[in-house]
């Protein structure tokens, strides 16, 4: 792996976390020294592209929290390159004097390449807001040879700065109360007496990745009920209700294993993607499994087996990890969709490896330990090199490298690096998933963003929305550093993402999907990995940091 400024620089973070380590033992923060050791970590930047060294993967990026380096190619004959950087709204301002300051406002400097990152003490003299850079190539003489190269117009994003507001309940009680909403929901009660997915969600049109979730949410509530009993019925009797969790739980399974594909079928034993009609996304690509879902089945039927004892499950989800083995191409991995039918491609896009597969691969035990290490080189290989961390959503088209990034399966990457100790590689992607998805204030000016509930994170390129799983990657993402290298800070930044979930957590213990004025249908796989974050995290605090 190509070392980069921020890599390098993370060597150093990694090694200071006393820096920002200000928690006292009575929980106190030192705000002030919190703050300035965020800001001072957003002058840095991150993966910067190199012509020939380092891929620029930013051309379709809109925000940036640390400085940005941008692929303008270098001129014949340019000696020197004049930079500006201009404010473009009513938003933007310079924060305090800087000497590279022309009389207009703008900021002016030089460089002897285009795409040299923003200076760092440039940048951290800019408030939020859009801000256009245009460059020219100066000859010897210090005179431009032709017209502004290029210009790039994008949104400076605001730093880490709290304290944010503090959390309605606790993390543990909050990820509780969702398992016993889950339990709780009209469209999962019916189960009791439904033997296909009952009317009234319409999400059930995604079947292993929808009840996969439901399935975990519901083994969790059976495992620990009493912790959500505040969100159950008025007199419910607990023990029956935890009984009758593993009975829906069970009858979600059989449902997934019995339209699974058959024994011998190209995909033999994966569940289905789509599914049914009560959304158009299902109906048009009936017939195609994105193989990264599976896995998602896997999980639950592995969680359903330790729940209830039955084997059964966990031989259905041996059977889903054996047709993964089968199917694994030479390069580690998988075609992100395929056609039932036949097993072909849909798109040339392959499967980015994530925490479901690659953890369904860690509870198979050692008959899969090659192929989850397969998969995993595949990923050190490709997105970890190329930074082409791709979107891979089932209602979302493949699209071409770099035009749909998102965190997701960069943050699952994270926390494997940083199981490993590989940890300046993992804070370079959380550091990065930061800096792309994350919201602590003034959003970008961008769909419904006046009403987003901030600090949050987005979702990708394509749908910068914010998501209460994008949250839930960056709180796993920043408290699996925090247990890392022991810096406060990233602790400081799960907490507030957490404790904003807590205050949107609504009375009956859902999770609203949408951190906007948006009311459409709950995503409960996004509630139920938001509620497993929640407890990852108060898991992290209850332990200490590694030295």
């Amino acid at each position: 792996m190509l070392a980069t400024p921020q890599f390098e620089m993370k060597v150093e973070l990694a090694a200071m976390c006393a820096l920002s380590s200000l928690v006292a033992v009575a929980n106190a923060t030192d705000w002030p020294a919190i703050n300035a050791a965020a800001r001072e970590q957003a002058k840095s930047p991150i993966r910067a592209g190199a012509p020939g060294v380092r891929p620029f993967w930013n051309a379709r990026a809109r925000a940036f929290i640390h400085p940005p380096a941008f692929e303008f190619g270098d001129m014949d004959g340019g000696k020197v390159w004049r930079f500006e950087l201009k404010p473009q709204d009513n938003h933007s301002s310079f924060v305090i004097c800087h000497p590279s300051f022309g009389p207009d406002g703008s900021a002016v400097w030089t460089a002897p390449h285009p795409w040299l990152p923003v200076p760092g003490d440039v940048w951290d003299s800019i408030a939020p807001g859009y801000y256009t850079l245009r460059i020219e190539a100066l000859g010897e003489d210090g005179t431009p040879l032709s017209a502004p190269v290029s210009e790039r117009r994008f949104y400076r994003a605001a730093v880490f700065h709290g304290p944010y507001p503090a959390a309605s309940r606790d993390y543990r009680d909050a990820a509780a109360r969702v398992y016993a909403a889950v339990y709780n929901l009209p469209h999962v009660q019916a189960w009791l007496t439904s033997d296909d997915p009952p009317e009234g969600y319409d999400l059930y049109c995604y079947p292993a990745k929808i009840l996969s979730s439901m399935i975990r949410a519901l083994c969790r509530f059976a495992e620990n009920g009493a912790l959500g009993d505040r969100v159950l019925p008025v007199g419910a009797d607990l023990r029956a209700a935890r009984k009758n969790a593993l009975a829906i739980a069970r009858k979600m399974a059989d449902w997934l294993i019995a339209h699974s594909q058959p024994d011998g079928a190209p995909l033999a034993h994966f569940p289905p993607t789509y599914w049914g009609d009560r959304r158009d996304v299902a109906v048009n690509y009936a017939g195609q499994n994105m193989l990264g879902y599976p896995a998602h089945a896997a999980q639950a039927y592995f969680d359903l087996a330790e729940a209830t004892g039955e084997t059964k499950y966990r031989d259905a989800a041996l059977a889903i990890l054996r047709t993964y083995v089968r199917l694994q191409g030479d390069d580690g991995t998988w075609p992100l969709k395929v056609r039932e039918s036949d097993g072909s491609p849909v798109r040339a896009n392959r499967l980015l490896p994530g925490r479901y597969l690659l953890g369904a691969f860690d509870r198979g035990g050692a008959d899969f330990a090659a192929a989850r290490d397969r998969a995993f080189a595949f990923i050190e290989r490709e997105p970890l090199a190329s930074w082409n961390w791709d979107g891979q959503f089932e209602d979302m088209d493949p699209m071409p490298p770099y035009q749909n990034l998102q965190k997701g399966v960069a943050v699952d990457t994270a926390l494997r690096l940083f199981k490993m100790g590989r940890n300046a590689e993992a804070l370079e992607i959380v550091d990065w998933c930061e800096d792309q998805f994350t919201v602590w204030s003034d959003p970008i000016h961008h769909m419904d963003w006046q009403h987003w509930k901030t600090p949050t994170a987005l979702e990708q390129y394509d749908y910068y929305t914010p998501i209460d799983a994008s949250m839930g990657d960056m709180i796993g993402a920043f408290a699996a550093a925090y247990r890392a290298t022991g810096d406060a800070l990233y602790l400081e930044k799960a907490r507030a993402l957490a404790d904003n979930i807590t205050r949107n957590q609504r009375a009956d213990g859902t999770i609203p999907t949408y951190f906007d004025s948006r009311n459409g249908s709950d995503w409960v796989n996004c509630m139920v990995y938001v509620a497993d974050r929640l407890e990852y995290l108060s898991s992290i605090e209850r332990t200490p940091p590694c030295k």
